[in-house]
């Protein structure tokens, strides 16, 4: 799966260090909150495609995809704020996904990556339609590797993973995938989600794939992944949108538990309470709280 390096399969450490105690998944079987408006009002989601949490402030950012901004909630789910639009400075168009690093939110859009302070204020970004570096083809998701601030993009029809610096330089990129959804960091592992069977590869920071797990498919571990997200324990908790719920494995990549949601997760995120968090799309086009 390397353009740089020549596929080689290698062992994979389990006795990742636990961070702090296991979540309880299995007492999270019903939202404590659940908000469900369509629509292109302040309060209201159209096909949220990415959901991440501010850790200082509790803040849940989402990236409301065809009403072309990101959408801002405490952490009740009570509507604090907005930005960006499809015309203007800084314009967002389709925003796809976004990560918070160093006070700042950078989002993936259309052929490029937007660039904001985390109260809405404009900074410059990069990216345009094409095959080469600093290019794109509709980037899906972005990831920082808190090590060192380097930017992963998931370079979705180019089938690859682009490397850059937090300056927007380009450092390197790896594939070839087939439609490369999600990339999480986790100490020397790159987690990759891809549209394949199975749906997970694990790479070194080399970029050599060591192992895929988690199959999909009817029947098997997951339906349809959408996007993912990797807890403090090395739990990985995927949005499996057809199975209209999160399916949740230990880092031994074994199934521990499924929590079900309204309908059609795109995307996870757990908060510094231990509450994990999902926006769903279709009809409900709500945020859960669990």
């Amino acid at each position: 799966m390397s353009t740089n390096n020549p596929i080689e399969t290698q062992p994979v450490e389990n006795n990742l260090e636990r961070q702090r105690t296991e979540i309880n998944y299995s007492s999270k079987f019903q939202p404590l909150v659940s908000t469900s408006k369509r629509g292109k009002g302040n309060d209201e989601l159209n096909f949220p495609f990415c959901v991440t949490v501010d850790k200082m402030t509790g803040y849940i950012y989402i990236a409301d995809c065809p009403n072309d901004c990101v959408k801002v909630f405490d952490s009740t789910a009570k509507y604090i704020f907005k930005f960006g639009d499809s015309n203007g400075e800084g314009m967002m168009y389709y925003p796809r996904s976004l990560v918070i690093c160093r006070g700042r939110i950078l989002i993936t859009h259309h052929h490029g990556i937007l660039n904001y302070t985390l109260d809405g204020k404009f900074i410059p970004g990069i990216g345009k339609q094409g095959k080469g570096e600093l290019e794109f083809n509709y980037p899906k998701c972005i990831s920082i590797n808190e090590s060192n601030d380097d930017i992963y993009i998931c370079d979705y029809y180019n089938n690859r993973v682009q490397i850059l610096s937090q300056d927007f330089q380009f450092k390197s990129q790896f594939g070839s995938f087939k439609h490369p959804r999600d990339v999480k960091l986790l100490k020397e592992y790159i987690y990759v989600l891809d549209e394949s069977n199975p749906c997970i590869h694990l790479f070194n920071h080399n970029h050599i794939l060591l192992k895929s797990v988690i199959s999909r498919g009817r029947g098997n571990q997951v339906t349809n992944p959408y996007s993912f997200f990797i807890d403090n324990s090395n739990n990985i908790l995927i949005a499996d949108y057809s199975s209209n719920s999160i399916s949740i494995f230990n880092p031994e990549f074994q199934s521990i538990h499924n929590i079900p949601v309204s309908e059609h997760p795109t995307s996870v995120t757990v908060d510094n309470h231990d509450r994990v968090i999902v926006v769903c799309e279709h009809t409900v086009n709500c945020l859960q709280i669990f």
